[in-house]
């Protein structure tokens, strides 16, 4: 009976991926997805409390309950590019769910499990900063990490006309995170800038 029961969530979510991605998620309602299951409205609510539930459960779902085996298992590195990965198999699903915004918005929703994740990862390894003054403290350190991956992320599904792959996004993000600025700029022109 349970498989059954994880066989009718699953459907249930697979069907509201393809009709938010065919229809947006502002137009899609209940009776849509359970037509779409061929299930009856009160079985929708079995499983999900509202539609925005069904997105939240399938972030975790489809990408972070792998990412998180991966961390758990010490394949920190591996993790980072299957949380790519999983973005990209669905990437017109989540350009979509990325419109949804306001309270209960699918960007506030992978900012938290974002933030959990990097949080993970910081509590196996340490900051290694010699001088602790350098960073303000491990909490805006961590905002700042997942705010950094979370807009990439958005802005790679969202706003990629070239169709960048996983891996590509993933080695810019690498890129990025391993560059400041500063490294970048031409010392000279860097002086006539602030000057």
């Amino acid at each position: 009976m349970e498989r059954r029961s994880e066989m009718t969530k699953a459907l249930l979510g697979e069907k509201f991926k393809e009709l938010v991605v065919e229809k947006s998620f502002d137009k899609l309602t209940i009776k849509m997805i359970t037509d779409a299951a061929g299930v009856i409205r009160p079985t929708f609510y079995n499983y999900f409390q509202d539609k925005y539930e069904v997105m939240e459960w399938l972030l975790n779902e489809d990408i972070f309950k792998s990412v998180t085996e991966l961390i758990d298992m010490e394949m920190d590195v591996e993790a980072m590019k299957m949380l790519f990965r999983k973005f990209e198999l669905d990437k017109a699903y989540y350009a979509k769910v990325f419109e949804v915004e306001g309270q209960n918005s699918f960007e506030e929703m992978l900012f938290d499990r974002v933030y959990k994740l990097v949080e993970k990862i910081i509590k196996k390894h340490p900051l290694k900063v010699e001088d602790k003054s350098e960073i303000i403290s491990e909490e805006i350190f961590l905002k700042f990490q997942t705010i950094t991956l979370v807009n990439g992320i958005k802005y790679w599904i969202t706003y990629d006309k070239k169709q960048i792959s996983a891996d590509e996004a993933l080695k810019f993000y690498e890129f990025l995170m391993t560059h400041s600025l500063l490294d970048i700029v031409d010392n000279d022109i860097w002086d006539k800038v602030i000057n």
